[in-house]
């Protein structure tokens, strides 16, 4: 009788409860696989048996009926790991996780039917170990068959044990669905239909209220669509339906909180957070009911899983993202940095360095899942990286420079600064380049990597602004008149409270073509250019009232024509002057070209400086 019409005659009962049935009419292993089997209860850390093809076929066969047994028994940890054994006797690349957990599961118990269905050899016509060692042997197939158990190794030649090999572990489904309809040999037929009751009945976690609804359901839930029933395929479309509700309505609530005035600004980034947390507990609870609850199995199970999986990684990745985002913008907020700085651009630069590397760790990780092969992708990925570097180099440059203007840090944003032959207020300092508000307001963009290699004078660190100025007096300045402007225009420094009073000086300095020179050379307390030619202008005015004051006046380009009768030179003079020549030359004293050291000696520091009559005199005195 199929378990089908089991089902309908006696009014939907579970499938559960007619396999435990079952197996305690006709009692669980018994003989040498029994024993098998207990052993491995025993020793559940011992490493399958699979030195042999006899010994690889006996272990499967005694690891599926552990595990099926644990399962009626409600011990899910023992049905994992006698499941997990079992699957050690097959070579697959099947990726880890439970959906394929579940796909090997389906894959597992249709080889156990296909194995009750056909005809095993006697124990002792198995090859064992000692027969292998004898006879070298690599391979054997089961006679009548082709299910091929084969000898593996592993990369450095070491043989690993004999596998039932991919080739008959992905024709499995074949041979089952060509066999399905025949009747169960040996002791192996009390699990004939375990696949369809597997397929039919709920998943291994389903709760006892799960089981009872699925044992209240009339027989017609049970007819097989595909490979599972209509009430697996209702509570998938309606697990699914039910998630994108949820999401939907939780996506809506989430933009309703962005759109909130109150919410706007770095608050509405948690909006997009909470979105990123529901699609991953939504996709990690539908996968957990789908594959552990309700149970879907086969192709139905790969597809769901896989897009579950894809989606909870998406999340994840997107999650990782926008956390950093956040915590990138609270550093900044909290050390209070300028929207367009340069620390700024490196601490995002920093935190979205982060999230992509932890994304691509997410996504490797997805993959790994799927059983998409990683290594070749990442060794594909290091060879493009680098050919996608060298195709980029000027890029990687100016933001490697980039670095290097955050660790010197010569300007930041809103300093002025004069740089080649331009000047300007820098307005944003990027990754890739540095812009400047030139003086007549244009944007000048400069690449990092240039700016770097220029001379960068930064006007706005400057402590004091320089004021030098040069001031022409007129010829007809008398000596002392010169000496009172002198005087003033210290005292002016002196006691004006914007300027440094070292090394404020005003000095005679020369006789121009048509002036009497002064300096004036002294540092001006402020940073602010601006306010620098309004303290320059009322200097320079408060200069011109102290040489009009004294009376005297500002030298400007002239000449001025004398129409006079000279006398000539004075001849007594003239006369005095050869002789006191003459007098030097006949005491070969000429001092031409230097004077004697004697002299020189005796001529030194007799002059009287500072002037009599001066203030710095009388301190010296």
């Amino acid at each position: 009788m199929t378990t089908r019409s089991t089902i309908a005659a006696h009014g939907g009962r579970a499938a559960r409860l007619l396999v435990l049935l079952l197996a305690i009419a006709t009692g669980w292993p018994s003989g040498a696989r029994a024993a098998d089997a207990t052993a491995s209860l025993a020793d559940p850390l011992a490493p399958p048996d699979l030195s042999s093809p006899g010994a690889t076929l006996n272990t499967f066969i005694a690891e599926m009926e552990a595990a099926v047994r644990s399962y009626y028994e409600g011990n899910l940890g023992a049905m994992h790991a006698h499941a997990g054994r079992a699957f050690a006797t097959l070579e697959r690349t099947i990726a880890g996780g439970e959906a394929s957990f579940v796909e090997m599961a389906d894959k597992s118990l249709m080889l156990l039917e296909v194995l009750a269905r056909v005809t095993l050899p006697p124990p002792d016509d198995m090859p064992d170990a000692a027969q292998v060692a004898e006879n070298g042997l690599q391979a054997w197939t089961i006679p009548g068959t082709e299910l091929r158990i084969a000898s593996q190794s592993d990369d450095t030649g070491l043989a690993t044990g004999f596998l039932f090999t991919e080739d008959t572990v992905q024709r499995i489904p074949a041979f089952y669905r060509v066999i399905q309809h025949l009747p169960a040999k040996g002791e192996l037929r009390r699990y004939q239909g375990i696949v369809e009751r597997f397929r039919r009945g709920p998943g291994f976690a389903a709760p006892a209220v799960v089981t009872s609804l699925v044992q209240s359901l009339p027989g017609q839930w049970f007819i097989l669509i595909g490979e599972l029933p209509i009430w697996k395929w209702t509570a998938l479309a309606t697990t699914l339906l039910l998630a994108i509700a949820t999401y939907v309505l939780g996506f809506r609530l989430a933009v309703r909180l962005e759109r909130r005035p109150a919410e706007t600004g770095h608050r509405a980034r948690w909006a997009g957070v909470a979105r990123s947390v529901l699609a991953l507990v939504l996709a990690v609870v539908a996968h957990f009911l789908l594959l552990y609850i309700i149970g879907i199995t086969g192709l139905s199970a790969a597809v769901v899983g896989v897009l579950l999986t894809i989606v909870g990684h998406l999340a994840v990745a997107w999650l990782i993202f926008q956390l950093l985002n956040i915590a990138a913008d609270f550093v900044i907020r909290v050390r209070e940095l300028g929207v367009a700085s340069l620390d700024t651009q490196l601490v995002r630069l920093v935190f979205h360095l982060a999230s992509v590397l932890l994304g691509l760790y997410v996504l490797v990780h997805m993959a790994d899942r799927l059983g998409v092969p990683v290594t070749p992708m990442l060794a594909g990925l290091g060879v493009g990286g680098l050919a996608v570097a060298l195709a980029v180099r000027p890029t990687l440059e100016n933001v490697v420079a980039g670095f290097v203007l955050f660790a010197d840090k010569p300007v930041k944003v809103g300093e002025f600064c004069l740089f080649g032959d331009k000047m300007g207020t820098v307005e944003a300092v990027g990754l890739r380049s540095v812009r400047v508000r030139g003086i007549d307001r244009t944007l000048v963009s400069v690449p990092n990597a240039e700016f770097c290699q220029m001379q960068i004078v930064n006007f706005t660190r400057r402590d004091s602004i320089l004021l030098q100025s040069s001031i022409g007096l007129r010829y007809e300045t008398s000596a002392d008149q010169l000496r009172l402007v002198l005087v003033r225009l210290r005292e002016l420094l002196i006691r004006h409270p914007k300027i440094a009073i070292e090394p404020a000086r005003v000095r005679f300095v020369g006789y121009g073509a048509f002036s009497l020179d002064l300096e004036i050379f002294a540092y001006v307390t402020t940073r602010d250019f601006n306010e620098f030619l309004a303290i320059q202008e009322d200097i320079n005015l408060r200069i011109k009232d102290i040489v009009e004051g004294i009376g005297a006046g500002f030298a400007f380009p002239s000449q001025t024509l004398y129409l006079e009768r000279s006398a000539g030179p004075d001849p007594r003079q003239s006369e005095a002057a050869g002789q006191t020549v003459e007098r030097w030359r006949q005491e070969n004293r000429l001092p031409f070209p230097n004077h004697e050291e004697q002299f020189r000696y005796e001529l030194a520091d007799t002059l009287d400086y500072p002037p009599r009559g001066s203030a710095a005199a009388k301190a010296a005195s």
